[in-house]
């Protein structure tokens, strides 16, 4: 399997560049850049190439990079493509038998993306808008938790390390039912930093395995749980998706432990990438800061359009399950498809103003948790989540509170712009 960091290299022997990003080598060259190499403010390549190349073709990694919101959104529905990355041509099946088990047919990644697949089926029911409005106190409990150790500090702090990234990992934790506290919660958060490596389509064997051994140790650990919630159920999600299984029937409790272990991988590292992108958005821009200090009603709506303008997740792979033509453009069996998520949520086809951070839009057309079959299943969880951090955050930080950007560490590829520290000089409160 090609290396990650051999990609650009490779790319500019094979594509070769005469010095103008117009040219369609050049965009090529970009965007491989941006997919593995350093961070980068991405908008203007993205308005090139949704004005001169919506369907790229990367012929280094043979992919599809698209990036108007039409085409994106409707190939986020399009049953012809999958999440599973196992459909991906150059996929190699994991070689040890207890990794295999756990990460080959993930449910709710199944290569029939429909709403009716087993693992779809059972988060839907299970965390379902309403059902998430009552966890909203467990959740909100986690964020204070960690909030508390904010207030009254002075000096510099780490945002990311001691805020955004443990409330996501704890929050799920916590909501599954993982002892709260201690050995298990730590080693818990660990494994979950680790399983969201899995969404990213570009790693190298050593991040992969990695990333995969994490899922395994999730997935047994699960098991454990589901064991002992099927006996004893308890206020927690395991329970609660027993729970609809027994009602629907056809899940098996290593089924369960799959789903679980997939919405702990796909929705650790988003949430806390999502919140620090929107609190490092807030203070580039301090009159919006001011503006929601002012108006806290205001933080659901305005978590909407932070995600739209900048969520830290570039794009979503997918893969043909078989050939196709799109847009006069001839998509191959086991092809990637990158859905650019960043670019959708800037198309001024749909969006007036998009480079604008509008409070008041109407964001219903955003594709932030994407679209149709391949909608974030734990979207709504994600939602609660992302505005009772917000929330908190404009609690304890204090007016005047500066952002030391030229100290803000990332993590420099991938599909997610990561963030792996946010630095926040709160001042001197003595």
């Amino acid at each position: 399997m090609l290396n990650f960091r051999q990609i650009p290299s490779l790319a500019r022997m094979v594509l070769g560049r005469s010095g103008a990003n117009a040219t369609a080598s050049g965009r090529r060259l970009d965007v491989l850049s941006l997919l593995t190499g350093p961070r980068k403010e991405p908008d203007a390549l993205l308005e090139s190439l949704r004005a001169h190349d919506p369907l790229l073709h990367l012929p280094v990694i043979d992919a599809w990079f698209v990036t108007r919101h039409a085409d994106v959104r409707a190939l986020f529905g399009d049953s012809r493509l999958t999440s599973d990355r196992s459909a991906h041509k150059s996929y190699r099946p994991p070689t040890d038998p207890a990794i295999a088990k756990w990460t080959t047919n993930m449910p709710y990644r199944s290569q029939c993306p429909t709403a009716k697949s087993p693992g779809r089926r059972l988060v839907a029911a299970a965390l379902t808008p309403a059902a998430t409005e009552r966890t909203r106190a467990r959740i909100r409990q986690v964020v204070d938790e960690y909030a508390h150790t904010l207030e009254n500090r002075s000096g510099t702090i780490d945002l990311m390390e001691e805020f955004t990234s443990p409330v996501s990992a704890t929050v799920i934790g916590r909501l599954l039912g993982v002892p709260p506290k201690g050995d298990a919660e730590a080693r818990f958060q660990k494994l979950a930093r680790n399983a969201t490596r899995t969404i990213r389509p570009l790693l190298n064997s050593r991040q992969r395995l990695e990333a995969e051994q994490a899922v395994a140790e999730i997935c047994e650990y699960v098991l454990s749980l589901v064991a002992l919630r099927s006996g004893c159920p308890q206020p927690d999600m395991i329970s609660d998706l027993l729970a609809v299984n027994r009602g629907e029937a056809g899940a098996s409790e290593e089924d369960i432990a799959r789903v679980v272990a997939g919405l702990v991988s796909a929705g650790t590292g988003t949430s806390g990438t999502a919140c620090a992108r929107a609190l490092r958005t807030l203070f580039r821009n301090p009159d919006l800061l001011d503006q929601l200090r002012l108006h806290p009603d205001l933080v659901p709506a305005a978590m909407e359009e932070l995600l739209r303008y900048d969520s830290g997740l570039l794009a979503m792979p997918r893969y043909a399950l078989e050939s196709f033509t799109f847009q006069d453009r001839a998509f191959h069996r086991g092809q990637m498809v990158v859905l650019c998520l960043h670019s959708a949520n800037h198309d001024p086809e749909v969006f007036d103003r998009p480079d604008r951070i509008d409070f008041a839009r109407d964001n219903s057309l955003a594709l932030s948790f994407g679209y149709g079959a391949h909608y974030c299943v734990g979207s709504s969880i994600a939602r609660v989540t992302l505005t009772e951090m917000l929330r908190a955050a404009l609690c304890v930080i204090p007016r005047g509170a500066q952002l030391l950007e030229d100290q803000v560490r990332w993590s420099g590829r991938g599909i997610m712009g990561q963030i792996k520290s946010l630095p926040i000089n709160l001042g001197d409160r003595q």
